[in-house]
């Protein structure tokens, strides 16, 4: 029963901080070191290996190391800090788990979009939304960053809140460290390019898997919290239609999911033409009969975001709560 309530206050506490101030730059950050780690293990690779085989090889070795090492450094940092004091233990728990979230960062870069947007700061906005994605946003107009904004909210909501949150519950902060290890990886080395198909190529299908049910489970939220949201209850089911016709329209096998539901749930259409590193890519369209997105759909998304945040938080804390008092997991 302790150990269930040390885990409600940690969680707790690490969602509030991260809702609150976000990830602040100077604050020294687990990711930003896996990051550095991750860059010097591809290093290490691209030494030692350049046939397509042993590329693959050594990129599922990178993920062994930065992830398995991760897991078992917060792991074994967590038991000896609880064996010193119980408030030695709780404090570092908060910090790991506070560290694992990024919703409030996402909100805050996505605000940024929509201020800069609202002062008519056309440079600012592209400048801060391409923060955000990885296709070309110079000469961008306000629908196109309005909804290169709002599709990063949305996709993710699931890696950057739920994914860590559902982890964070089933496994302790650990799990929530392993699963931030592989998805930062994904972003780094996951790219389906010449240079990262076969390095990156654990890094991805590892993340696709881990990423399975937070998805899924983002797209559900994203629904309910429609439901509960008093502006969009009457659009609930459109989020449900656009989720079934739509969720399939992304290489991910999990990104649309969540983009689908919100975008029947604000009456948006997402996808369609950008530029990716000069290159025109087109990606289906999301609930094509809805609206473009302009500068006000960012604060209405942002309103469903908080409500989605609320209700994974508060359903995951439970769950979280259940299983220490079943003795299910150690953290």
């Amino acid at each position: 029963m302790e150990r269930a309530f040390l885990t409600v206050i940690a969680l707790t506490a690490a969602y509030l901080l991260d809702w609150i101030i976000g990830d602040p730059p100077g604050l020294p950050h687990p990711v930003r070191l896996l990051g550095t780690v991750i860059v010097f293990l591809e290093k290490a690779a691209r030494r030692l290996f350049a046939s397509p085989r042993g590329l693959k090889i050594a990129g599922g070795a990178i993920v062994i190391i930065a992830a398995g090492g991760a897991f078992a450094i917060v792991f074994g940092l967590l038991a000896a800090a609880y064996s010193l004091h119980p408030a030695a233990g709780l404090a570092l728990e908060i910090y790991i788990l506070f560290t694992a979230l990024a919703g409030g960062d996402l909100r805050n870069h996505v605000r940024t979009v929509e201020q800069n947007l609202k002062t008519g700061n056309l440079a600012e906005a592209r400048t801060s939304t391409a923060l955000l994605v990885s296709r070309d946003t110079a000469g961008m107009g306000e629908s196109s960053l309005s909804r290169a904004a709002l599709e990063s909210l949305f996709e993710n909501s699931a890696d950057g809140l739920v994914a860590p949150l559902f982890f964070a519950a089933l496994g302790g902060p650990a799990a929530a460290v392993l699963y931030k290890a592989v998805n930062t990886m994904d972003s780094m080395i996951g790219y389906k390019t010449k240079e990262y198909l076969n390095l990156g190529y654990f890094a991805a299908k590892i993340d696709d898997i881990l990423s399975f049910i937070p998805a899924r489970l983002t797209a559900a939220i994203i629904i309910l919290a429609g439901m509960l949201h008093k502006r969009r209850r009457k659009n609930w089911h459109d989020g449900w239609r656009v989720l079934r016709d739509d969720r399939r329209k992304h290489e991910s096998p999990n990104s649309a999911w969540p983009e689908a539901a919100a975008a029947g749930v604000l009456g948006l259409r997402f996808g369609g033409s950008d530029y990716y590193h000069g290159e025109l890519v087109y990606r289906p369209e999301i609930n094509p009969s809805g609206r473009e997105p302009g500068c006000g759909d960012i604060a209405k998304g942002l309103v469903l975001f908080r409500y989605t945040s609320i209700v994974a938080f508060t359903g995951l804390l439970l769950l979280a709560y259940c299983l220490r008092v079943w003795e299910a997991v150690p953290f």
